[in-house]
C-alpha cells in the first residue's frame, strides 16, 4: 500500500499505435476484451490470457484520489486505501491478508494498493487452480468497493502506520518537492491535495470524515473492476453481474469534478539550497496543455512525440562524451505533468563553478535542434529503431503477461486512452511511421519548446546560497544561446560491419546429452565449453553468460582501484574501432545487448538477442574478448565525475549510513570499504586496458550457457564460428578467494546524520553455516515466519512502523556464512521500544517454533512463486550457471514439494535457534543529528 506523490510516467505508455484508417477517425477497442457497464455505471473489462498460466490479476480501479478531498480531508484518500485491508464485510479485522497469504498471495510484492491525485487503485493476483479462488477474489473486490467496516478503533491504529509511512518519505527530496511543486502545479488545488495528506488531520481526524469520504466517493459510477488471466471470461462476467449490480450510488451525489491546472501564461523562478543537496543544477519546464488521446491523429502526434524524444536523447548523449564537458549530465524531453499538462523539460547538473559553462552547452544542444531541426539519417536511425520494438512485440504476442493488458484497459478507463490492440496498432504504425518527416519533428519543437509557461528551479548546497545567479541573469543566458552562433548538426561516417574479416572457427570436438534438464553440452576445440538449454518461454529470445576463474582478486591492493574499474572504464568505450556512439548506430535496429564483467574470482561476457541477431550478438562476444577499446576523452570524462561524486558523497546522510553498514559488516576489509580521492588518483587508463586484455586473453576455461528459443543444431555453426575462434591459451587459471571478517559479538553503530526526525535500524544476525539446498530453505521460511511476525507486533499492534522487513541469505564462496537482516524505519524514540519487540518475537519462535497457519503461508506462497520463476528463461539461466560456478552436478530442479515436507514447527524452531541466536549480531541505528 503506497501513495503516488507526482507521477510523471512515461509519454507513450502504450505500444504507440493507430489503425489503418485516416488520422482523426476514432480508434476501435480490441475485440478481445469483454466490456460492459452495469444500470449502476459500474465498468468491467474482462480478458482471457494464459500468461502465466493458472493466475489472474483483479484491479479495482478508481476514478477518486486525494484532489477529491475536503478540507478537513487531506490524506484520507490514502488513508481509506488502507483501511480497506483493516476490515471489510466478508474480512473484518486483518483477515483479508491472513486470508490470501494461505492461498499463495504475498502481501506488499503481489496484493497491494496505491492512491495517486486522480485515481486509487487495488491490485490482486490469485491462483485459479481452484475454481473457488476465482469467486473469492470477486468477493474481496466487492468488498474494496463498497463494505469497508471503517470501525473507529480500526482508524486510530491505522494512524501511526500512516504516519510512519509519511516519515519514511522525509528527506532532501520532500523538501524541495514541498517547495517547487507549488509552482510546477500553478498554485492549484493539486498543491494543498498531497496524497499522504499532513501530520495534523492525520493524527487528528474523526472517523466521521473518512466515512463521509467513503460514502460520497467510494461508488459504481467511478469504479471498474479489471479481470485478465487464465479465466473462463463468461462465467466471470455472469458473476459480476451478480455480485456488483446490486452496488448503490448515493442519494443527491456529489459531481466528480474534472480537475485541471490552468496555464498562466507567466515564467516562474526559485532558487532553492539544502545542505543535504550535493550539487548544483538547473531544471526547466515548460508547461503546455496536454493532448487526450483518442483518434488516429492524436496517435500520431503521440509517435511524432515519442521520435522527438529518442532523437533528443541520443543528442543529449552524444554530448556528454564530448572532451571535458562543463556539466556532471544534461537530459530533455517531452513527458506527462498533471492535471491535463504535459511539459518539455531540462536539466543540466553543473561542475562546481560551472552553472553557466554547463547551461550554455546543454541548452545549445536544444537551440541547434530548434534552429535547424534534426537530420534525415537520424530520423531514418529513430524510425528503424521503432519498428524493430514494434516487430519484437508483434514475435511475442502470444507471450504478453496479464499486467501489460490490465495497464491499458486501467488507462482506458481513467483517461480513455483507446486501447486497440497490438496487430491494430502495428499495422497502423507500420503505415504512419514512413510519412513522418523532419518538418513534423521541427513542429513538435516550435509546440514545446517556448518562452512562456515556464517554471525553472536552480537546486544548490547550502553553502552556494550566495552565489547562485538571479531570474534576470539566468534570462540573459537564455538570451545569449539564442543570440549566438551555431552550426547544424553533422553526421559523422561510421562503416556497418562489426567484423571485416571472419575469424579463423573452430569445431565442436565432443557433444554430450543431459536428458534429466533437456540440454546439451557443447566443448570446442579451444577448450570453450558450451551449455545449451532450448525453452519456449518466449518466442523470440535468447539469453547467455559466460563465465571462467580469474577475476580481479588476482591482482595487488596497489592495482585494485585500477582492476575494479575496468570494465566500467574500457567496457564503456566501445568495441574495436567503434566508439559507444559509433557502436549504438551500427547496432540501430538490432536487438542484441552484450557486455562483458569483471568479478572478484571470474570473469566473461552475458547478453541476449533474438534469434535473426543472435549472429551479430556472437559477433560483439568475439569482440569483446578480442578487440576492446580505449578513449582517453571518456576516461578523463568518467574521472571528472567519479571525483565530484566522492567529494560529496557524504553530504547524503543515507551514503553516510550505508558505508558505515558496509565497512562494518567487511571488517573493513580494503577491497570493500568506500573510494576515495586519493584511490581514484590512482587509476589509470593503460593499466585498466592491459588488465582488461589479461583477463579475456585466454577463453580456454570459459563455460558459455545459453538459454531461450533456438534449435541445436541450427546454431552450432554460429558457435563454432565464433566462440571456437575465441584466444586460447591453456593457462588453467584458478579462483582466488579473499575473506573478510564480520566482527563476532553483538555490537552497536550508531550514525547522526540527517535533519528529518526518523531513524532506520538494521539489525544483522551472522555466522558460519553448513550450506546445501534444505538449509537455504530453512533459513528463507524462518525469514519469512518472522516477518510475519513483525508486521503483526511492530506494524498492526504497535503501529510504529510501515513495514519491517527480514532478508535472509546464504552463501558458498569464499566462505559458508549465513546473514538475516530485520530492517525497519521509526521515530527515532521508539528505535528501543521496537528492538526490543523483534528480540521478544525471535525468543517466542526458539521457544515455540512456527504456528500451522505460518507454515502454511510460507509454503504456498513459495511454491507459487517458484512455479511461476521455473517458467522462465531468467530462471534457467541462473539455475545452470549456479550449478556449473559451484562445480555442483547439474541434476533435474528438486521437487519444491518434497522439499518443503521437511519445514515444520520444529525445524522453524531450531532455525531460530541456530540463525538467530543472537550470539553474533549487529545493530545499527541512523538517527538524525543531535539525537
Amino acid at each position: 500500500m503506497y501513495y503516488r506523490y507526482l507521477a510523471t510516467a512515461g509519454l507513450l505508455c502504450l505500444s504507440m499505435v493507430g489503425s489503418s484508417q485516416a488520422p482523426g477517425q476514432s480508434i476501435p477497442l480490441d475485440t478481445a476484451v469483454r466490456t460492459g457497464q452495469l444500470s449502476n455505471g459500474f465498468t468491467y473489462y474482462i480478458r482471457k490470457n494464459n500468461e502465466p498460466a493458472k493466475r489472474v490479476l483483479f484491479y479495482l480501479v478508481n476514478k477518486v484520489g486525494s484532489i477529491l478531498e475536503d478540507d478537513d480531508q487531506q490524506g484520507l484518500a490514502h488513508f481509506m486505501e488502507h483501511m480497506n485491508f483493516n476490515g471489510t464485510t466478508h474480512f473484518p479485522k486483518n483477515d483479508l491478508i491472513d486470508y490470501l497469504q494461505k492461498a499463495g498471495v504475498r502481501f506488499g510484492a503481489d496484493l497491494n494498493a496505491y492512491t495517486s491525485f486522480d485515481e486509487t487503485v487495488y491490485q490482486l493476483p490469485i491462483p485459479t487452480d481452484d475454481p473457488a479462488m476465482v469467486s473469492r477474489g470477486l468477493d474481496i473486490m466487492r468488498d474494496w468497493a463498497s463494505e469497508a467496516l471503517l470501525e473507529t478503533d480500526a482508524i486510530d491504529k491505522e494512524r501511526g502506520v500512516v504516519l510512519e509511512e509519511k516519515r519514511l518519505r522525509k528527506g532532501v527530496g520532500e523538501r524541495l518537492q514541498q517547495q517547487t511543486l507549488p509552482l510546477t502545479l500553478n498554485f492549484s488545488r493539486y498543491t494543498t491535495r498531497n496524497p499522504i495528506g499532513t501530520d495534523s488531520i492525520l493524527t487528528h481526524f474523526p472517523a466521521a470524515a473518512i466515512r463521509r469520504f467513503h460514502h460520497d466517493w467510494y461508488r459504481p459510477d467511478l469504479q471498474a473492476l479489471i479481470v485478465v488471466g487464465d479465466v473462463d471470461v463468461n462465467k466471470v462476467e455472469q458473476q459480476i453481474r451478480q455480485q456488483f449490480a446490486d452496488l448503490k450510488n448515493p442519494a443527491n451525489e456529489r459531481p466528480r469534478p474534472d480537475y485541471k491546472i490552468a496555464l498562466t501564461g507567466k515564467n516562474q523562478f526559485l532558487s532553492l539550497t539544502d545542505p543535504e543537496v550535493s550539487g548544483t543544477s538547473l531544471e526547466l519546464l515548460i508547461k503546455h496543455t496536454a493532448t487526450e488521446l483518442r483518434t488516429t491523429a492524436d496517435y500520431v502526434d503521440a509517435m511524432k512525440k515519442g521520435l522527438f524524444n529518442q532523437l533528443l536523447g541520443f543528442r543529449m548523449n552524444e554530448l556528454s562524451q564530448q572532451p571535458n564537458p562543463p556539466f556532471l549530465g544534461a537530459k530533455a524531453g517531452i513527458g506527462d505533468l498533471l492535471g491535463g499538462l504535459d511539459q518539455f523539460s531540462f536539466s543540466v547538473s553543473a561542475k562546481p563553478g560551472k552553472l553557466h559553462e554547463a547551461f550554455t552547452a546543454a541548452w545549445a544542444q536544444v537551440e541547434q535542434v530548434k534552429r535547424f531541426g534534426f537530420t534525415q539519417a537520424e530520423l531514418d536511425r529513430a524510425k528503424l529503431s521503432y519498428m524493430t520494438g514494434m516487430d519484437a512485440a508483434l514475435r511475442e504476442q502470444s507471450k504478453v503477461p496479464s499486467n501489460n493488458y490490465v495497464s491499458e484497459y486501467q488507462q482506458l478507463f481513467l483517461h480513455g486512452t483507446p486501447a486497440p490492440g497490438f496487430a491494430w496498432e502495428y499495422n497502423f504504425v507500420k503505415t504512419t511511421l514512413p510519412g513522418i518527416s523532419l518538418d513534423d519533428l521541427k513542429a513538435v519543437t516550435n509546440e514545446y519548446i517556448k518562452d512562456t509557461n515556464r517554471d525553472l528551479f536552480l537546486v544548490a548546497a547550502e553553502k552556494e546560497k550566495g552565489n547562485l545567479p538571479d531570474s534576470a541573469t539566468v534570462s540573459s543566458w537564455f538570451k545569449s544561446v539564442s543570440a549566438g552562433t551555431l552550426e547544424p548538426y553533422k553526421e559523422t561516417a561510421t562503416k556497418q560491419v562489426l567484423l571485416t574479416k571472419m575469424p579463423a572457427p573452430g569445431k565442436v570436438v565432443s557433444q554430450k546429452s543431459i536428458p534429466e534438464l533437456g540440454m546439451q553440452e557443447l566443448t570446442l576445440s579451444n577448450g570453450v565449453k558450451v551449455w545449451l538449454k532450448p525453452t519456449t518461454f518466449k518466442n523470440d529470445q535468447i539469453q547467455f553468460i559466460s563465465f571462467a576463474p580469474g577475476g580481479i582478486n588476482k591482482y595487488s591492493n596497489a592495482d585494485f582501484p585500477t582492476a575494479s574499474s575496468t570494465i566500467g572504464i574500457i567496457g564503456g568505450s566501445g568495441l574495436a574501432d567503434f566508439s559507444p556512439v559509433q557502436l549504438s548506430k551500427v547496432l540501430n535496429g538490432k536487438s542484441v545487448s552484450v557486455g562483458a564483467y569483471i568479478g572478484g574470482r571470474g570473469q566473461g561476457v552475458s547478453g541476449g538477442s533474438n534469434i535473426k541477431d543472435l549472429e551479430t550478438a556472437l559477433q560483439l562476444v568475439y569482440l569483446r574478448y578480442t578487440a576492446p577499446r580505449k578513449d582517453t576523452v571518456l576516461f578523463d570524462n568518467a574521472l571528472a565525475s567519479s571525483r565530484e561524486q566522492i567529494k560529496n558523497r557524504y553530504d547524503d546522510p543515507g551514503n553516510v549510513f550505508k558505508d558505515t553498514v558496509n565497512n562494518v559488516l567487511s571488517g573493513y576489509h580494503y577491497r570493500t570499504s568506500p573510494a576515495t580521492l586519493a584511490r581514484l588518483d590512482s587509476i589509470s587508463l593503460e593499466k585498466a586496458y592491459d588488465i582488461y586484455r589479461d583477463r579475456f586473453a585466454d577463453a580456454s576455461q570459459a563455460n558459455f550457457v545459453f538459454v531461450g528459443n533456438f534449435n541445436t543444431d541450427s546454431i552450432k555453426p554460429l558457435l563454432e564460428q565464433y566462440l571456437g575462434a575465441l584466444p586460447s591459451l591453456h593457462l588453467k587459471e584458478k579462483s582466488i578467494k579473499i575473506h573478510t571478517q564480520i566482527p563476532k559479538g553483538n555490537l552497536i553503530k550508531t550514525v547522526a546524520k540527517g535533519k528529518e526526525n526518523k531513524a532506520t535500524v538494521l539489525l544483522v544476525y551472522n555466522g558460519d553455516c553448513v550450506y546445501n539446498t534444505l538449509n537455504k530453505l530453512q533459513l528463507q521460511a524462518l525469514s519469512e515466519i518472522l516477518q510475519y511476525r513483525l508486521l503483526t507486533s511492530l506494524r498492526e499492534n504497535a503501529g510504529e512502523v510501515y513495514t519491517p522487513s527480514v532478508s535472509g541469505s546464504m552463501s558458498k564462496e569464499p566462505d559458508q556464512r549465513f546473514g538475516i537482516n530485520v530492517s525497519f524505519g521509526c521515530a527515532p524514540e521508539h528505535v528501543e521500544h521496537l528492538v526490543g519487540l523483534v528480540q521478544q518475537d525471535i525468543a517466542n519462535l526458539q521457544q515455540s517454533g512456527a504456528t500451522a497457519d505460518e507454515l502454511q503461508k510460507f509454503k504456498i506462497g513459495y511454491l507459487k512463486q517458484f512455479e511461476l520463476g521455473v517458467e522462465s528463461n531468467e530462471f534457467w539461466l541462473q539455475y545452470i550457471t549456479g550449478k556449473l560456478e559451484s562445480n555442483e552436478p547439474l541434476k533435474a530442479v528438486p521437487d519444491m514439494k518434497k522439499l518443503l515436507e521437511k519445514i515444520d514447527g520444529n525445524s522453524v524452531k531450531a532455525s531460530a535457534k541456530d540463525y538467530l541466536s543472537g550470539k553474533n549480531v549487529i545493530r545499527f541505528v541512523a538517527l538524525p543529528e543531535g539525537k
